[in-house]
This record gives C-alpha cells, sequence and structure tokens, in this order.
C-alpha cells in the first residue's frame, strides 16, 4: 500500500487483544472488522461471545478473523469485584477484565467509558473502536481520506456513543496531521 508516496508493508502485530463486546459489534456494523486481521490473537470470554452472537450474529464468523474464546476465572481477590461492582460493569466486562489479569501484555478494547477507568487503574492498556479505525492508517490498512470517510459515517452506520463535539476535534486532528 502507498501512503504519502511511501510504500508501507503491513506484517502482523505481536499484540494480544482481550475484547469487550462494543467494538466488535460497532466495528461490525462500520464494515471494519478486517481491521483486526493482523492481531495476534484476538481474545473474548463467553459472555462477550454470547452478547455478541445476539447483537450482531455474524460478526464473529467473518472470513480471515479468528476469535479465541474462553472462560476466565473471576478473580476472587475483593478489591476487583468491588470495583467492578462500584461502576456498574456487567458481566461481560467484568470477565473481559479477569481475562486481562491472565493477559496482563494484552491491549483491552472497550468503548465503555467505566470499563476503560477500571482498566486504566490495573494498568492495563485500553483502547477502543475509534483507536482500532485510526491505526488502521499507521499499520498501512486505511489511507487517512478513508478514515475521515468511516468517522464521518460512524454517527449514521454505528450505535457506538460518542459527543458529537469530540468526533468532530478527531476529525480535524486526522485533517490537520496529514494535511487534508
Amino acid at each position: 500500500m502507498m501512503w504519502n508516496g511511501v510504500s508501507t508493508v503491513m506484517t502482523k502485530s505481536t499484540s494480544k487483544l482481550v475484547y469487550d463486546a462494543g467494538p466488535i459489534i460497532h466495528l461490525d456494523e462500520l464494515s471494519c472488522l478486517g481491521l483486526l486481521t493482523d492481531f495476534q490473537e484476538i481474545i473474548l470470554s463467553n459472555i462477550v461471545c454470547e452478547e455478541i452472537k445476539r447483537h450482531r450474529p455474524l460478526a464473529l464468523k467473518r472470513q480471515g478473523i479468528t476469535f479465541t474464546t474462553l472462560s476466565p476465572k473471576i478473580p476472587s481477590d475483593e478489591t476487583i469485584q468491588t470495583i467492578c461492582r462500584i461502576f456498574s460493569l456487567d458481566a461481560g466486562e467484568t470477565e473481559a477484565l479477569a481475562l486481562m489479569q491472565n493477559n496482563p501484555q494484552a491491549i483491552f478494547l472497550t468503548d465503555d467509558a467505566a470499563a476503560r477507568l477500571v482498566a486504566e487503574q490495573m494498568r492495563f492498556k485500553v483502547h477502543g473502536t475509534i483507536g482500532i479505525i485510526i491505526r488502521s492508517v499507521r499499520r498501512g490498512q486505511n489511507e487517512p481520506e478513508e478514515v475521515l470517510k468511516i468517522l464521518s459515517n460512524l454517527p449514521r452506520k454505528s450505535t457506538l456513543r460518542i459527543k458529537a463535539t469530540l468526533l468532530n476535534k478527531i476529525i480535524i486532528k486526522i485533517k490537520n496531521e496529514f494535511d487534508l
């Protein structure tokens, strides 16, 4: 792929991802699940997998994407259980965080603000749907113009809730970064 006159060669990322349901649902709504093909492993808990099946049943069957489904042991650490209750995290988010404890080098993907806050407090790397879309430029999967198109269509094509002002700031930042 060419980007700014430089040929980019995409190599498979060594990163593992632990997913909450939201980003997979949103990426599928945006026809962007293919952006996950370069990750080493995509890990889902059983509850997250069931949630995705309820909302986007075909998302887990996309060609070229392999999901690893695991049954995590919910930590007996009362601090973590208490934090999850305080922040009203659902069972899928709690299981995803338990998977993160077993895979602390992984990246946790969630679009839930409370789950993100808890994960950051647990010192995990956290990203969301928009981060995966923007990352696609750096990885040579999309041109900046395509990312702008995806982001512009996000409110119409996705159930991801994001303030219009924040989305506009992201779009302006990308335009400025790539002189568009």
